[in-house]
């Protein structure tokens, strides 16, 4: 729809469009910044700084103020001993869900990518559509992954008894920080990978509609980037090779 008005209503308003914020040299001032392809808020970025320094300057003097004749503002000895009374199974439970939530987040995230591309791309070059679906196939690869590990480390959780005083034995909080840690590990290296897949699938579509002789080249580097998943998969199978909660 087009307005016009006379010069005089620049003054009053009248049908006038919105105002654009311009910067100095008369172009419109955005607050996004661009990192290559990935556009990011400035604030969000000045959000996370300020929180991520406050968190390091109370940590630091949190230190300075743990000598023993000092007041704390920290106490770590305390925190120590809050965490030697966890249940190590709590951190079992959050290791499994680890494992099996952040892969899903990454494979959903990968075929969210790589889905939108290809059925768009598709409308104008129906031939991609087969060939194109090994990304998808990738991604949900991921998946797989965070499933047979929640599976592995599941069957290796046994019920130990807490000792008279409420705490464990040694080889079960052993044991539950190392389920923990090979779930978070096999979680967050197969959420980085579906979305590395998600958005090399998403050019390779893309580029393949354009031109066909690019995709078993793109292909090449869509299978590098698959395999970062199997990296996580290999170190959280060795961690977990450790788990014993009933050793002596």
């Amino acid at each position: 729809r087009t307005y016009r008005y006379r010069e005089g209503d620049r003054t009053s308003g009248a049908h006038a469009p919105a105002p654009c914020t311009r910067s100095r040299e008369g172009k419109p001032a955005h607050t996004k910044m661009a990192v290559g392809s990935l556009k990011l808020d400035v604030r969000l970025l000045l959000l996370v700084s300020s929180v991520w320094t406050i968190g390091l300057i109370v940590t630091v003097y949190g230190i300075s103020k743990s000598g023993p004749n000092s007041d704390k503002l920290i106490d770590f000895g305390y925190l120590g001993f809050l965490f030697r009374q966890i249940n190590p199974y709590m951190f079992t439970a959050m290791g499994i869900a680890a494992a099996i939530g952040f892969s899903v987040l990454g494979a959903a995230w990968g075929i969210f990518i790589t889905g939108s591309s290809l059925v768009g791309a598709a409308v104008r070059t129906p031939r991609i559509t087969s060939k194109n679906l090994i990304s998808i196939i990738f991604c949900e690869a991921v998946a797989i992954y965070g499933v047979i590990i929640a599976i592995i480390l599941q069957t290796k959780v046994e019920y130990v008894a807490p000792k008279p005083d409420g705490s464990y034995t040694q080889a079960a909080m052993t044991s539950g920080y190392a389920i923990l840690a090979s779930g978070l590990t096999v979680g967050l290296a197969n959420l980085v990978c579906g979305i590395c897949v998600g958005v090399v699938g998403s050019s390779c579509a893309l580029s393949d509609a354009q031109n066909p002789t690019l995709f078993v080249k793109i292909l090449v580097v869509e299978i590098f980037g698959s395999a970062l998943g199997l990296f996580g998969v290999i170190v959280g199978i060795i961690i977990s090779a450790q788990v014993a909660f009933k050793k002596e």
